[in-house]
């Protein structure tokens, strides 16, 4: 029988699981968020900072809009670890710093905490392998509940992150009674990828076609935009901007062509007019705009995928998770393109993201 490390697990593998962790995560989420709680020292700071970069930074984005609503009267910033560690490092008292590394092996996360600990502060870091180099680095190590992930196109680790996060604001601002709506989104969000694999084959001809792709999408579902954008530029290996939507229109939407891929996520906000009004005007230049919404007039349109109504707009990026991470998988699967260019071995012999303890599961080194 197969081992987990003999088995060729793949992104899609990940992404039919997230669902069945993510429900189980919520069922322990006393569990799982009491040791950062515990680091609050039985109070609410007056400011939190999440260090985090890549996809653990977009899983933070994806959870900020729900954290706020949670939190209403503590600032929370999502800090990248370069920015954090050379332009912005001071921890201030009252002040909670989490820095964020699922593999526990990325070089910029220890650096951080590195920083913090050279500030005789606490320094704590959420992680997905608490077993890792993180430890010699860190004072507190929280596990946020990912379990195995092999891929290094990471899509469980995602999912469970942002609903961590969201989970610890929720107890920490004493909102338990939200709780319901984390379980409300996850349905939502396997909805999503079930429908998801529908959209794909209705527009596979245009997403097997993918040049120059965009993420757009208002605050509520910037999270997703940017995590749709990281994923298909690593995945399928082609430009993938993410853009908030006025901006959009200020100046990148003059490139667009018919040979441009655009996603549109409506997070059924106060935005979410203006976000479908730009979806239709860009629809004018490409037939390769696509929209992912809960508004159930776009029914029939093979361009759309409608989701199922959120419980509230600030879980729209949870639910939308699913499809960002179905597209890139189901299109570099498809093109055989998730593979790096060999010349990156040099790249990385010169400029490493992970520590010598890394062991890449995908072959691609």
């Amino acid at each position: 029988m197969a081992t987990v490390e003999e088995r060729v697990w793949t992104m899609g593998d990940y992404i039919e699981e997230s669902p069945r962790v993510a429900r189980e995560n919520l069922a322990r989420a006393d569990e799982l968020t009491a040791p950062l709680i515990a680091c609050c020292d039985g109070g609410v700071p007056t400011r939190i900072r999440l260090v985090a970069s890549g996809s653990s930074y977009n899983a933070c984005q994806c959870a900020l809009p729900f954290m706020e609503s949670c939190l209403p009267d503590v600032q929370i910033r999502v800090v990248t670890p370069h920015r954090f560690a050379y332009y912005e490092p001071a921890v201030a008292a009252g002040e909670l710093v989490a820095v964020v590394t699922q593999s526990g092996l990325s070089t910029n996360a220890l650096e951080a905490l590195d920083a913090i600990r050279a500030q005789d502060r606490r320094a704590i870091c959420l992680t997905g392998n608490v077993d890792s180099d993180a430890r010699e680095h860190a004072d507190v190590v929280v596990d946020w509940g990912v379990g195995v992930e092999l891929v290094g196109y990471v899509t469980k680790g995602v999912t469970t992150l942002a609903l961590f996060l969201m989970m610890f604001a929720a107890k920490l601002g004493a909102h338990e009674d939200r709780l319901g709506e984390l379980s409300g989104a996850i349905d939502a969000a396997d909805a999503v990828r079930a429908a998801t694999y529908g959209f794909f084959e209705r527009n596979e001809k245009a997403l097997l076609s993918m040049a120059v792709s965009y993420c757009v999408a208002p605050f509520g579902a910037r999270g997703v935009a940017l995590e749709g954008a990281l994923k298909i530029g690593e995945t399928v290996h082609v430009p993938s901007p993410a853009y908030e939507v006025e901006e959009f229109i200020h100046g990148p939407n003059l490139q667009l062509t018919p040979g441009y891929t655009l996603f549109f996520f409506d997070a059924g906000d106060a935005a979410g007019e203006r976000t479908r009004l730009v979806y239709r005007a860009a629809r004018e230049v490409s037939d390769a705009a696509f929209l992912v919404t809960t508004d159930a007039s776009f029914a029939g349109d093979p361009h759309v995928l409608v989701a199922p109504e959120l419980p509230s707009w600030e879980l729209a990026s949870l639910a939308y998770l699913p499809f960002v991470q179905l597209v890139a998988h189901l299109a570099s699967s498809a093109l055989g393109s998730s593979k790096q260019h060999p010349l990156l071995k040099r790249f990385k012999a010169i400029a490493a993201a992970k520590t010598e303890s890394f062991v890449n599961y995908d072959g691609d080194e």
